[in-house]
């Protein structure tokens, strides 16, 4: 692959998760990579570089799948992430989900929090909310 080809990236619902991504040569040589979106984050981003090691060592080129997907798999293959200059925006959104997901995670504490202070004091709080509003009348 040479610094200059073009690789667009497709978050798409595979319905199901037994294929991770696909990978498509186009007609005009650019590449696009479709990533299952029922992935996690860090699913995805390993989709996203499986497909990259791919398009980088020149697979479609090859016939033998066997030794193609062997050498994928491989932990010497292994690449650093690839940063083609399209598939920027796809990371910058992988990086927004996780900050995301750890702010929701923090929500639902909070909120758990929450639950258990009500859950050991919510009496109170009723009872004291019908006194204020209907006095020792009810």
């Amino acid at each position: 692959m040479t610094s200059n080809t073009n690789v667009n990236v497709i978050l798409m619902d595979f319905k199901s998760t037994k294929s991770n991504e696909l990978v498509v040569v186009n007609e005009d040589d650019t590449f696009t990579v479709f990533i299952n979106a029922r992935l996690s984050a860090d699913g995805q981003l390993r989709a996203y570089q499986h497909a990259m090691r791919h398009i980088e060592n020149n697979d479609f080129e090859k016939d033998d799948v066997q030794a193609i997907e062997a050498a994928a798999h491989s932990e010497q293959q292994v690449q650093p992430l690839a940063k083609p200059i399209p598939a920027k925006e796809y990371l910058e959104r992988l990086a927004w989900h996780r900050r995301e997901q750890k702010r929701i995670k923090k929500k639902i504490q909070e909120d758990e929090e929450r639950v258990r202070f009500l859950a050991e004091y919510g009496d109170a709080f009723a009872v004291a909310e019908r006194q204020w509003l209907y006095g020792n009348d009810w």
